[in-house]
């Protein structure tokens, strides 16, 4: 796996097919195996060219001590842009990672076409979103945790869960890698290196993308949130305060569409990726 350094850290990249470049971002905790696992680069590697990258403290890539903000994470994506001599991209980006990427479309327009987020939440939006804390997948994130003695608290706490992670003993490490499975295991074991850094603090930060600010994208935004997502408020507030964004649900998914419904979040990515396309990069006049 190829790998470039920018913004003074290493990030790991994954690149296929031809065509008007995408980008996919993941989202905190996850890595560009989650895109892989889900077949979404292979099928869009037909009419695109597609990149994967493993953000800063993730997966494969270098983990320094701070910069885990979106503003932080937007400014690696620009100089990862610029290193890899990419057009200006569509960016799909799930959770967290579509923070980054609507940050990356505010800070540097002339780097993105588009973005298509996947469930995210805002801490600029957090005043429309009053049961975050509670949301679905750390209620189930917490329960999975109780079940070896360990409490995560009740509202969303990620410095806390990269805690006590790190101080987990070995055989109960061992007992949640197997409820977890061989998919989970690897998320499960990057958490112990994360608690090593700002992460958990700075990714639930405004850092600078304030409600007003995600309001003045001006590029098209595709709003893809999950039937069972706790954050379908944000998605009607970004379909009416947004100049160029529509919105729609994934079905029978509560917030990991690609892997909860991945045909269904598929074809949506597929559909309006080629819009999108069509749109930014129309056919030039015949020869």
């Amino acid at each position: 796996m190829p790998e470039v350094e920018v913004n003074g850290t290493r990030l790991f990249y994954q690149q296929s097919g031809e065509g008007p470049d995408v980008v996919l971002v993941h989202a905190v905790t996850s890595n560009q195996a989650v895109w892989t696992f889900s077949g979404l680069p292979d099928a869009l590697a037909t009419d695109f060219r597609v990149t994967t990258y493993d953000m800063r403290g993730h997966g494969a890539s270098a983990r320094p001590a701070t910069g885990y903000t979106s503003a932080g994470m937007a400014e690696d994506f620009r100089q990862l842009h610029t290193a890899l001599g990419l057009k200006p991209a569509l960016l799909v980006g799930h959770s967290f990672g579509g923070v980054v990427s609507m940050h990356a479309a505010a800070l540097a327009p002339e780097c993105v076409a588009g973005v298509l987020l996947s469930d995210s939440f805002f801490p600029g939006l957090k005043h429309v979103e009053p049961n975050f804390g509670k949301m679905s997948i750390w209620v189930d994130l917490r329960e999975t945790f109780t079940r070896v003695g360990v409490e995560l608290g009740d509202t969303v706490d990620f410095a806390r869960l990269f805690r006590e992670t790190a101080a987990l003993p070995p055989e109960k490490m061992k007992q949640l890698e197997d409820i977890y499975g061989a998919f989970g295991r690897g998320w499960l074991r990057q958490l112990p290196r994360l608690a090593e850094t700002t992460c958990g603090d700075e990714v639930l930060a405004e850092a600078g993308l304030t409600a007003d600010v995600l309001a003045s994208v001006a590029q098209p935004v595709v709003a893809l949130y999950d039937e069972f997502s706790p954050f379908l408020a944000t998605s009607r507030w970004l379909e009416q305060h947004l100049a160029k964004c529509v919105a729609e649900i994934i079905p029978a998914a509560k917030h990991f569409a690609m892997l909860d419904n991945t045909a269904g979040f598929t074809d949506a990515v597929t559909r309006h990726l080629k819009r999108l396309t069509q749109t930014t990069y129309p056919p030039g006049p015949p020869p």
